[in-house]
C-alpha cells in the first residue's frame, strides 16, 4: 500500500475511533455532553488515552471528538472543549482561547523539569504557559544495515557525511549512473529539512510568516552546490529516481541501488518490528542539532472550558512518566502500535520516558535517544503551516535549486504576496 492511501486509510480509522470513543463514553457515563470534559483533536491516540483515564478513577470522565485541525476550528466555534491537543495550538489567535497552566506548575501539580525544556518553553509566551508539549518527530536516514559499518558515527550522520558517502556509493557507466546514494530532490520534505538545518528560522509574522533572506539565500547555495558536486545534476537524480526508485522505503535500501532514505520517526516505528530487521538509521544533524518536524503536538485548556477540574485532572494524569508507561503498555496490547508510534504517534515530550521506557518498546533507539541539547526546535508557525509549506516554500526550494535561472523563479515574497492575495 503506499503512502497516501495508508495516510488515507489511517485517517478514516482515527474519525471512527474517536466517534465511537466519545459516544461509547457518553453513553456509559447515564450523564449528559455538559458533565463530560471534551477534548478536540487529530490525534486518534487519546480516543485511547481516554478509555483508561475514565477506567482509572471514578470522580471525572472525558470524551473525545474529532477535529482535521482544532487550532483553526478554535477560531470559529461557538461551543469550545475543554482540552484541545494538535499542531499549531501555539499561534497567537489561538492561544487567546487558552487558558495560561501556570497555575499547575505553581500549584505543584506538574514539574517543569519533566519536560524537554525547548519544547516546554516553546508554550510559554511573556511567562505564562499556555500550551503543554506532547510529543515530537525527528527526521531520519535509513539505509540497509549491511552499510551500517560505513558510517562515521553510531547516532547521527552529518551533511557532509551524507555528501561523502554517496559519492563513493554512487557508479556511473556507459553515460548514465546505476547507482545513485541519495538527492535532497527526492523527497521535498529533505529539502525543508535542509533550510531547518541552516537557520532559515521560518515563524508566524503579520505578514504571513517571516524568515532569515540570508540563511534562505546560503542554503539554496547549498543544495544546488550538493546536486553539481554528487549527482552531476538535479535532472540526472530526477531521472534516477523515476528509474529505479518505486518500492517502499525499507526495500529500496536493501535493494542496493540507493545507499539513503529520508523518513520521519513516526513512519519508520510503526507496523511489525521484524521490518526494521534488514535496515538502520541515523538522526541528520547539523551543528550537532537534530531538527523536530514541524507538528509538534501540544495541549491546552479552554479559557471557556465547562469541566476545568475534570480538564486539571487529566491534564495532570497524563502528564506522568508512570502513566505515559501505562499508555504504552496499553497501546501495544490493544495493537494501536500497528500505526502508532509511542505517545500521540511520536517521541514523548517527558525526557524520562523516552530514555528509560520507549526503548522497551522500540529496542533500535536503545542508545540512539537524542539529548535535549540536541533538539532543535521550530519556531511558532501559522495554523495552515501545512498548506503554506506544501504550497509556497517547498515549491520554492525545488525550483531554486533545481538548475532554473534564477530570473525565471519567482521570489518567496512574491509568492507569499500572490496567496494572500488570492485568498
Amino acid at each position: 500500500m503506499d503512502n497516501k492511501k495508508s495516510v488515507s486509510l489511517k485517517l478514516n480509522i482515527v474519525c471512527i475511533l474517536l466517534q465511537i470513543t466519545a459516544i461509547l463514553t457518553l453513553v456509559s457515563c447515564g450523564i449528559g455532553k455538559n458533565e463530560v470534559a471534551i477534548i478536540w483533536t487529530n490525534q486518534s491516540e487519546f480516543a485511547a488515552y481516554a478509555e483508561v483515564f475514565n477506567t482509572e478513577q471514578d470522580e471525572f470522565k472525558i470524551a473525545v471528538e474529532y477535529r482535521k485541525n482544532p487550532a483553526e476550528e478554535l477560531l470559529s466555534a461557538e461551543d469550545l472543549p475543554d482540552i484541545v491537543v494538535g499542531p499549531w495550538i501555539k499561534g497567537e489567535k489561538t492561544r487567546s482561547k487558552l487558558v495560561p497552566m501556570t497555575y499547575l506548575f505553581n500549584g505543584r501539580k506538574l514539574d517543569g523539569n519533566i519536560f524537554y525544556r525547548s519544547l516546554l518553553d516553546l508554550g510559554n509566551i511573556r511567562g505564562e504557559q499556555f500550551s503543554l508539549p506532547v510529543s515530537f518527530n525527528m527526521p531520519a536516514l535509513i539505509f540497509s544495515r549491511e552499510h551500517s559499518l560505513m558510517m562515521p558515527n553510531s547516532f547521527t550522520v552529518s551533511f557532509n557525511d551524507i555528501k561523502n558517502l554517496s559519492k563513493e556509493f554512487n557508479i556511473y557507466e556507459n553515460g548514465a549512473y546505476t547507482r545513485m546514494a541519495f538527492s535532497p530532490h527526492w523527497e521535498p520534505d529533505f529539502l525543508y529539512l535542509t533550510a531547518q538545518l541552516m537557520n532559515v528560522s521560518f515563524q508566524e509574522s503579520a505578514n504571513l510568516f517571516s524568515w532569515n533572506e540570508k540563511n534562505l539565500r546560503d542554503t539554496l547555495i547549498f543544495l544546488s552546490d550538493w546536486e553539481r558536486d554528487v549527482n552531476t545534476s538535479v535532472l540526472i537524480a530526477e531521472d534516477f529516481k523515476f528509474k529505479y526508485l518505486y518500492d517502499p522505503p525499507e526495500r529500496l535500501v536493501s535493494g542496493g541501488r540507493n545507499l539513503f532514505y529520508h523518513i520521519y520517526s513516526n513512519d519508520l516505528f510503526p507496523g511489525p518490528q521484524d521490518k526494521l530487521k534488514q535496515i538502520d538509521f541515523r538522526w541528520p544533524v547539523h551543528n550537532g542539532q537534530i531538527p523536530l518536524k514541524d507538528e509538534i503536538i501540544y495541549l491546552g485548556i479552554c479559557r471557556k472550558a465547562n469541566r476545568k477540574d475534570a480538564a486539571n485532572a487529566f491534564v495532570t494524569w497524563f502528564f506522568n512518566e508512570e502513566t505515559q508507561m501505562k499508555l504504552l503498555q496499553y497501546s501495544a496490547s490493544v495493537g494501536l502500535t500497528e500505526n502508532s508510534f509511542g505517545i500521540s504517534d511520536g517521541f514523548s515530550a517527558l525526557k524520562s520516558v523516552n530514555e528509560k521506557i520507549f526503548p522497551l518498546y522500540y529496542p533500535e533507539l536503545l542508545g540512539k535517544t537524542p539529548g535535549e541539547n540536541q533538539l532543535k526546535t521550530p519556531h511558532i508557525l501559522p495554523n495552515n503551516w501545512e498548506e503554506l509549506k506544501e504550497e509556497i516554500v517547498i515549491p520554492f526550494l525545488a525550483e531554486s535549486t533545481s538548475g532554473i535561472p534564477k530570473e525565471e523563479v519567482e521570489s518567496l515574497d512574491s509568492r507569499v504576496q500572490d496567496w494572500m492575495r488570492n485568498r
